[in-house]
């Protein structure tokens, strides 16, 4: 492939030979060193390939054989050049678009991410950004070991990762602990809380609820597994208390209470929807349409409008490249157009039924996402005038509770490792 481009970018001619001694003419090619190649015989004529240079050596050998020639074809840089010497626009053209692909090699536009699973895409390419490493980054601006240091640092969960650049692409590797703490049960102090003065912090209740089981690192335990507590409640202490020898009270040590807690509670789960909604109908037309993304920009060809009043759109993007590891902001879309009606329906029972599960079951998996155990769900679905209601409980077991000032509670500042106990 290399030796084809090197000839191509030299020239070269295809010939055609006859005469009186056709085979001493290629031995005279032989002894004095000129390459031919791709020879074949048609007939009593012989066709082969040559360079330029070589060409201009062939005068004095056809004499002694008695050949002759015929240039059949030109082939290579110098003869495009001078065929097309009078169109400037062309060659203009040409050394535009060395010139901006030269400027867009200097530019990040493709970003691969393997080996996550609990850090998601969006997670790391809005890292990335913060970072300044996103698309359209400028390559100089990349430093790979500093990057890799940066992610491991930002996310727990990654304890190996790998970052590489080739070309406008950079790929970045990570391996992921499979076993990573739940939310809430560590013992580092929420940064809210790592600025204030005070030395001793409380675990406090989040819920009300029965603790299910309780493990202490570090504080006095205030409860016990069994006990039936209230939010608010005060379950480890940060204060250590002090004894002399005659086992009298002295003093408190104060530290930052460390535990893990599973405490069983009720959530309260309310949702509604109205009764009537609007269902699409598809009419099962299709139209497709083909344009060029660069950027946010989007060009579409040709220029003729699908016609649909509603309609749906599916769009399917690949990005050109020049070669492996070199990518272009450019984008070929293929954008599907699908017309629809819309036709108001109302629910009958059991499609009620149906929406209020799937809303339910959506409700457990954010729950269960952020390690809670569902133990048992109570609720009820409830036919208004213009809407459903559905409410009830769910019984679940987490491990959760909130850092407050020993002694003292301080406002609610937010749930550490929890979600809210309602869904509107």
């Amino acid at each position: 492939m290399l030796l084809r481009l090197i000839k191509y970018f030299r020239g070269y001619v295809e010939v055609a030979l006859w005469g009186y001694a056709p085979e001493r003419f290629l031995n005279l090619c032989s002894n004095h060193d000129i390459l031919i190649w791709d020879l074949c015989q048609q007939g009593d004529v012989y066709c082969f390939k040559v360079s330029v240079e070589g060409f201009r050596c062939l005068k004095p050998l056809l004499k002694k054989s008695g050949t002759h020639v015929k240039i059949s074809r030109k082939n290579g840089i110098p003869f495009f050049f001078f065929r097309y010497r009078k169109r400037k626009v062309l060659f203009l053209s040409i050394v535009a678009c060395m010139l901006i692909l030269t400027a867009l090699s200097r530019f990040i536009w493709k970003i691969n991410i393997n080996g996550n699973d609990s850090v998601t895409n969006d997670s790391m390419l809005q890292f990335l950004e913060e970072k300044n490493s996103a698309y359209g980054t400028p390559v100089s601006r990349i430093d790979c070991t500093k990057l890799e240091e940066e992610i491991r640092s930002c996310f727990e969960s990654i304890i190996w990762t790998s970052v590489k650049r080739e070309g406008t692409t950079l790929t970045i590797d990570v391996q992921e602990n499979l076993a990573v703490p739940a939310e809430g049960a560590g013992s580092l102090l929420p940064e809210e809380f790592q600025n204030q003065e005070q030395s001793g912090f409380d675990l406090t209740a989040m819920h009300d609820g029965t603790i299910e089981s309780i493990y202490v690192r570090k504080g006095t335990p205030l409860v016990q597994q069994g006990d039936t507590v209230k939010k608010g409640d005060v379950l480890v202490s940060g204060a250590l208390p002090i004894y002399d020898d005659a086992g009298t009270l002295t003093a408190y040590q104060y530290c930052t209470a460390d535990a893990d807690i599973q405490l069983k509670t009720e959530y309260a789960y309310k949702n509604s929807f109205p009764s009537e909604h609007e269902e699409r109908i598809y009419s099962g037309s299709k139209k497709a349409r083909y344009g060029i993304s660069i950027g946010d920009s989007y060009l579409q060809l040709p220029w003729k409008k699908h016609g649909y009043t509603q309609y749906s759109v599916l769009d399917t993007r690949t990005q050109l490249r020049l070669c492996d590891s070199f990518y272009l902001p450019v984008y070929f879309v293929k954008r599907e157009y699908e017309e629809y009606e819309t036709k108001k329906e109302v629910y009958t029972k059991k499609q009620a039924e149906a929406q209020a599960a799937e809303d339910l079951e959506e409700f457990l998996e954010k729950l269960i996402e952020k390690g809670v155990l569902i133990l048992e769900k109570h609720v009820m679905i409830r036919a208004g005038k213009n809407k459903y209601t559905v409410s009830g409980t769910i019984t679940v077991i987490e491990s959760t509770f909130r850092y407050a000032v020993n002694g003292e509670h301080l406002p609610d500042a937010g749930d550490e490792g929890n979600v809210g106990n309602e869904s509107e």
